[in-house]
């Protein structure tokens, strides 16, 4: 009888505003079996992006930079198989082909610079296999957010909207603290979501963001993977790390135990926006989870 199971090792990578992340796992028949390694550098590619539309030079340097030491990681472990995408920076700049050239020139890997609607469905694909119920799966990037309703059969509702921690920081944190009218832009960016308040869902974080408050919050030294996964965040645990961050000049911020030092430039405007999601969706509690865009790329086969 021939073994029809489809066993081996990929690696994916996630190329987003803020951060760039490297994910290397044992894959039988779509599922993942063994996770090998997880790697993340915050590169800050869409640094003034939402300003000038394009990628600036420095920023694309960081992220080559990361990505020839990601490019090393793959060859050290043998892999073949491998898929890069882009998100939000990527996709609103008039650079990216500059930008993806450079890449496939400087690192031989490939980018796909992927739409909001594909990020949203990768990144609940990731999420929803934890959970049996209908879930509202968000995804707090640096450039946009994506809300995805569903269950592990269909996917409901999905949208990306173009609110991020870096572009709210940069347009209403830049100088002076400008809140009243960060709080009206991004609400009235996600009025549609308020029709979505009285349904029975369960809602679900991913992302940096709130994987940060959660870090922050049980003050971690070394991030714990295991403890953030399917943490119950409340209202209540937000506030008082918000607390903590607007009381800390920077410099302060960086060394907060829990937080990785180049998050605590948009750790506040990411966590005003993850208080303002939730009471647009009239939420006390969210679910985080450590399974997004990048085990949703692995269990993708295309």
């Amino acid at each position: 009888m021939i073994n029809t199971n489809i066993k081996k090792t990929k690696a994916v990578i996630d190329i987003g505003t803020n951060s760039c992340r490297l994910f290397i796992a044992h894959i039988e028949n779509g599922r993942i079996t063994n996770k090998i390694l997880k790697l993340m550098e915050i590169t800050r590619l869409g640094q003034d992006v939402n300003k000038t539309k394009v990628l600036r030079q420095d920023a694309m340097d960081r992220t080559i930079e990361t990505l020839k030491r990601y490019r090393k990681k793959i060859n050290e472990y043998g892999v073949e198989d491998i898929k890069v995408t882009a998100t939000s920076a990527t996709r609103d700049s008039k650079n990216r082909e500059d930008f993806i050239s450079r890449v496939k020139q400087e690192t031989n890997l490939e980018i796909h610079c992927i739409t909001g609607e594909e990020e949203g469905k990768l990144s609940f694909s990731g999420a929803v296999s934890e959970f049996n119920e209908k879930i509202m799966v968000f995804d707090i990037g640096g450039g946009s957010t994506e809300f995805i309703l569903g269950d592990k059969n269909n996917i409901e509702y999905i949208e990306s909207f173009n609110v991020g921690a870096v572009r709210l920081g940069e347009k209403f944190f830049k100088e002076k603290d400008n809140l009243l009218n960060g709080e009206v832009w991004v609400k009235e960016i996600l009025k549609k979501m308020f029709k979505y308040k009285d349904q029975s869902f369960k809602l679900v974080g991913v992302a940096g963001t709130v994987t940060a408050n959660v870090s922050v919050l049980l003050e971690m030294e070394v991030y714990d993977t295991d403890r953030v996964h399917m943490y119950r965040l409340t209202k209540k645990d937000i506030l008082k790390n918000l607390d903590k961050f607007i009381s800390l000049s920077l410099e302060e911020r960086k060394k907060i135990v829990g937080l990785h030092p180049k998050r605590a430039e948009v750790i506040i405007p990411g966590t005003y926006l993850l208080l303002w999601i939730m009471e647009v969706l009239q939420r006390d509690e969210i679910i985080v989870s450590e399974s997004d865009i990048l085990e949703g790329m692995m269990m993708n086969e295309q």
